[in-house]
């Protein structure tokens, strides 16, 4: 053997295969002299706990074409719990609400009520109005069976008792509407022409009855199979001229039917089979021209009284002069519900109309006209004015209806946050739905956590959803938030539960 070497012996293999197998079994977990190494658990904390359960819900959520943006926090703190795509912008559809809600609620506060005048150029003499009785309209936008009991009537029997105790027993000449508060756009901006017919894109005016729609009930003539649905109206009146085209029939008939009113006119018609097994339907149809339709129903309902009118019921846009009331004496006036109930008839049902004619009466009070570009003006600068973030937002109608609206989750965010800290809070977020019992949430979230505790305001156009608002922990926190997806193309009752289990896992947290 040469110096340095190592002879292997048999003796050396013998050592050296002994300590390889003592150290192998000390290596293996499966001898009872090794020591288990336990399982670690990862310690979240309840905001981490949830980011971690939304970001999971989100990330296998079958929208792959669209887009979602969500953002949470605490506003006692300020404190972000999650946030996805929070500083994109989305359109809101009817989430815009909010913002007209909230700059109405803030500018002109809960007890702010419209006044309507109604004037004569004449005088009354033995019964006899000798002259014209002109309604200045204030936009005021609760002459509707909305803020009356469902009844469509009441508030024309309003109009009418007051000319009675007047002793009025005759009108000699028209009665006027003067929408002139408002501007003459008749919609809202950027909204769909063929939308027009339906009531949620009915026209808007500075005077206005029954929300501009007449509701129509559809009833199949179970006695005469083959003939047309029998159609009621409500309110009733001559103003809108209705074809009937409408056939009832048999169950085992195939059917289809439609309706609407063409473009700029007052003809409306419903045409095709109805089964006489489907009960009845319920239907809307706009008006066009607002003002005209709120004199000729008052002129009909003054008839109804025995109150003749010999004018006509007419439109001051039509007259040769502008109004002028100077030279006329004010009958009586007429005075809305306060602003805390409508803007909870805007944000319960989302009704479009209310929410425009809010945004036009912010112009007309304080802005240069009443129009919605001035009431956008009015908003942004009460916004600014209140600390608001409104860098990511284009505002361009009242309602949301418009798709040509932009808002990002953050400032819709920072709106929530700007009312959780106002004096009016209380009024802002019980106008917001409330889950499982009223609103367009009254059918959402059942048997969950989120169920009865969720004041929050939807918003839908085609392949927009959104759902923006409040909850409470278990332990009383409060929590801001606003999920939102556009272009998605899954049906959206799977959009509407991912945004309530979402609602859930906040409501869940400790």
């Amino acid at each position: 053997m040469k110096l340095g070497e190592y002879e292997l012996t048999s003796k050396n293999r013998y050592l050296l295969i002994t300590l390889s197998a003592i150290l192998l079994l000390g290596c293996s977990t499966n001898t009872p002299y090794a020591t288990s190494v336990p399982k670690q658990k990862i310690l979240r904390s309840a905001q981490q706990e949830a980011a971690f359960r939304i970001d999971t819900l989100l990330n296998a959520a079958p929208t792959k074409m669209g887009w979602w943006g969500v953002k949470v926090l605490y506003p006692e703190t300020g404190e972000v719990i999650y946030e996805r795509n929070a500083s994109k912008m989305f359109m809101p559809a009817s989430n815009m609400k909010m913002y007209t809600t909230a700059a109405a609620l803030c500018l002109l506060g809960p007890d702010h009520r419209y006044e309507t005048e109604f004037h004569t150029n004449g005088d009354i003499v033995d019964g006899t109005l000798q002259g014209d009785l002109i309604i200045r309209g204030s936009g005021d936008p609760s002459w509707s069976w909305r803020f009356y009991d469902n009844n469509y009537d009441s508030v024309m029997v309003r109009f009418v008792d007051s000319l009675a105790s007047k002793g009025i027993k005759e009108i000699s000449g028209n009665i006027i509407g003067d929408d002139n508060i408002f501007d003459d756009d008749l919609l809202g901006y950027g909204w769909s022409w063929d939308d027009e017919p339906y009531y949620y894109a009915a026209q808007l005016s500075g005077l206005s009855y029954s929300e501009n729609y007449i509701d129509y009930k559809l009833i199949p003539d179970t006695l005469n199979v083959g003939g047309p649905v029998i159609i009621e109206g409500f309110p009733k009146t001559s103003y809108l001229n209705l074809r009937n085209d409408l056939v009832t029939v048999s169950s085992d008939t195939s059917t289809d039917w439609d309706y609407g009113r063409e473009w700029r006119s007052n003809n409306g018609w419903f045409e095709g089979d109805l089964h006489i097994e489907g009960g009845e339907q319920e239907r809307a149809i706009t008006i066009h021209n607002p003002t005209l339709f709120t004199v000729h129903v008052l002129k009909e309902r003054l008839a109804d009284a025995g109150i003749r009118v010999n004018g006509d019921p007419i439109d001051a846009d039509d007259l040769a002069d502008t109004v002028r009331y100077d030279s006329t004496q004010k009958l009586f006036s007429y005075y809305s519900h306060p602003m805390s109930d409508i803007i909870k008839k805007v944000n319960q049902p989302s009704q479009n109309f209310i929410a425009e004619t809010l945004q036009r009466t912010m112009g007309a009070l304080f802005g240069e006209e009443g129009s919605s570009r001035e009431g956008r003006k009015v908003q942004i600068a009460l916004y600014d004015s209140l600390g608001m973030d409104t860098r990511n937002l284009k505002i361009r109608d009242g309602s949301g209806l418009s798709r040509h609206d932009l808002v990002s989750p953050n400032t819709s965010t920072s709106l929530l946050q700007m009312m959780w800290d106002h004096p009016y809070r209380s009024t802002y977020i019980e106008s917001f739905p409330l889950s499982g019992v009223s609103g367009t949430i009254k059918r959402r979230m059942p048997g969950m956590s989120a169920e009865y505790n969720v004041r929050a305001k939807t918003g839908y156009i085609g392949y927009v959803r959104s759902l923006s608002g409040y909850t409470w922990t278990r332990s009383g926190e409060p929590i801001i938030f606003s999920i939102m997806v556009n272009h998605y193309t899954i049906p959206t009752s799977i959009v509407n539960h991912i945004q309530d289990q979402i609602a859930s896992i906040l409501s869940d947290m400790e």
